[in-house]
């Protein structure tokens, strides 16, 4: 009995210790799930905190830099504050010192922070002081002065960044050519200017225009990197977009200019060099296919030029001649191995793009070239050509012109003329077929000799439309027969004018010779 007892208080007592220690467990999870809960508190308490804290900082950045933004708006207002209308003068001063330029500004000045601290001058002129008068060599719409931002809170004691220049119109004549070879010369350092918008007048001494040039946009500024003083621009000349290219050393002593008409594809290249106190000139032209490599010494008044390796495709070409600026005038004589002459006359984007854009044709270019070819490649009557071309205003006078076979007989150009008409390149001349040997001819062009008359030449009228590629005749007139008419003559030139005959090749153009001078038989 007493066992039994014993065993159930046991039990009981163990049961009660495991109900203790059931709720002891129970309690220990209890405080763990606080001491997790407090350290949440913790966590967000801290995470809260911080992100005050940085909102606090943020909102103390943007208040300071608010403030900061605005002493500096007000710092950059200082210069249009301290300056007004009564300092053109100053302003002409510090143009003077910095860009050596003789500016003349008017009361018309304004103040602007944007895009960036800068005066506005209207109605600008500068002028070429020369000894006894001030010449004008520009008028400027807009003049922008933008500054180094220093000493805005001291009056006058700006410094001038770079200057802009807008709508100008640039009135060069022979007596200012020094004036800008010495503001080249001296060179760009800390003077940036730029141009947009500019037309450039070369006058000659009664104002006059000789040329003209359209630009777009000049920018002239010193590279520090490379040490050179450099000036680009785009524009247009006769209406030809060109791009132009002028550098020069650190040391003055080598200038380089590129210039590039990429619609016709010619590429001009000049290179000048001081060495040993001797300056060289070198002038490279690329023209399709063709280069040009001229020697050249230049002064005030012309320009002497000499060529003796230069290249018109693979045939070699030399030539040498003056070029004159007061007046404009030039004259040149050359002489070329061979060349092709279909391809010279109907062929060379020369002719078809810059005579008819009026870079010859023009009254102000004038001057004489004398080419003389010894072998026309590939054409089976003429071997030689000798061309006088006389730039007479608006015109091209190839009067005296000549193709020649000694063997056979001579064209002259009795009197020809090349000229602009609605659009069209047009040629008119007035030639004279001189027979040297007739039996030559008449084999030549396998005439039979039944239809063989003696006479010694043949004068005939033509015209050429080289913008379109049409060759029409006028006349045909043969001095030994002056009292007949030849009605089949007649009957070829209207059929070859109405496009009934056409010539195409040398076969074609024998054929329609041959009936020619066989007309005169009767």
């Amino acid at each position: 009995m007493k066992n039994f007892k014993f065993k159930l208080n046991f039990l009981f007592n163990l049961l009660k210790k495991n109900k203790v220690l059931k709720k002891t467990n129970i309690f220990l999870d209890n405080t763990k799930k606080l001491l997790k809960l407090d350290n949440i508190k913790k966590k967000i308490f801290e995470k809260n905190f911080k992100s005050y804290i940085k909102n606090f900082k943020i909102n103390y950045l943007f208040l300071f830099a608010s403030i900061i933004f605005f002493w500096y708006l007000i710092y950059l207002s200082f210069p249009g504050i301290l300056h007004n209308k009564s300092d053109q003068n100053y302003f002409t001063k510090i143009l003077k010192e910095q860009y050596d330029l003789e500016f003349s500004l008017t009361p018309e000045i304004s103040y602007s922070i944007l895009p960036k601290p800068h005066f506005q001058i209207n109605d600008v002129i500068i002028f070429n002081k020369q000894e006894d008068f001030q010449k004008e060599i520009a008028q400027v719409k807009k003049l922008k002065v933008y500054l180094s931002q220093k000493n805005f809170l001291k009056k006058q004691k700006l410094k001038i960044k770079s200057i802009e220049l807008f709508e100008t119109n640039f009135f060069i004549n022979k007596l200012d050519i020094i004036f800008i070879k010495k503001f080249l010369n001296k060179g760009f350092y800390r003077k940036p200017l730029i141009i947009k918008r500019a037309n450039l007048f070369f006058q000659d001494q009664d104002k006059n225009t000789i040329s003209f040039l359209n630009l777009k946009k000049i920018n002239i500024y010193h590279n520090n990197k490379i040490t050179q003083d450099i000036l680009t621009s785009n524009g247009e000349i006769f209406n030809i977009p060109f791009n132009i290219t002028w550098k020069q050393d650190q040391n003055k002593l080598e200038k380089n200019t590129n210039i590039k008409f990429k619609k016709i594809k010619l590429n001009i290249t000049n290179l000048s060099k001081l060495k040993n106190n001797i300056k060289e000139n070198k002038l490279q032209i690329y023209f399709n296919r063709s280069r040009y490599m001229i020697d050249y010494d230049l002064n005030n008044k012309k320009v002497n030029f000499v060529s003796n390796n230069s290249f018109i495709g693979n045939n070699k070409i030399i030539f040498s001649g003056k070029i004159f600026f007061d007046p404009f005038n030039f004259n040149i004589d050359s002489s070329l191995d061979s060349i092709k002459l279909k391809q010279l006359i109907f062929k060379n984007m020369f002719i078809k793009e810059i005579l008819s854009n009026e870079f010859f044709l023009n009254e102000n270019f004038n001057g004489v070239i004398n080419l003389n070819v010894d072998k026309l490649e590939k054409n089976p009557l003429f071997d030689s050509l000798n061309i006088s071309a006389n730039f007479a205003g608006q015109t091209i006078d190839l009067s005296n012109s000549v193709l020649s076979n000694k063997r056979i007989a001579n064209l002259i150009f009795k009197k020809g003329i090349l000229f602009e008409e609605k659009n069209n390149l047009i040629f008119k001349g007035n030639l004279e077929f001189v027979i040297n040997d007739l039996n030559k001819l008449f084999n030549k062009f396998v005439v039979p000799k039944k239809n063989r008359k003696d006479f010694n030449k043949i004068n005939f009228e033509i015209m050429v439309n080289f913008t379109n590629s049409e060759f029409k005749i006028l006349k045909i007139v043969n001095d030994n027969f002056k009292d007949k008419e030849f009605q089949e003559i007649d009957d070829l030139i209207y059929e070859f004018n109405s496009g009934g005959i056409k010539i195409t090749n040398w076969i074609e153009f024998k054929i329609f010779t041959n009936k020619i001078i066989s007309s005169y038989s009767g």
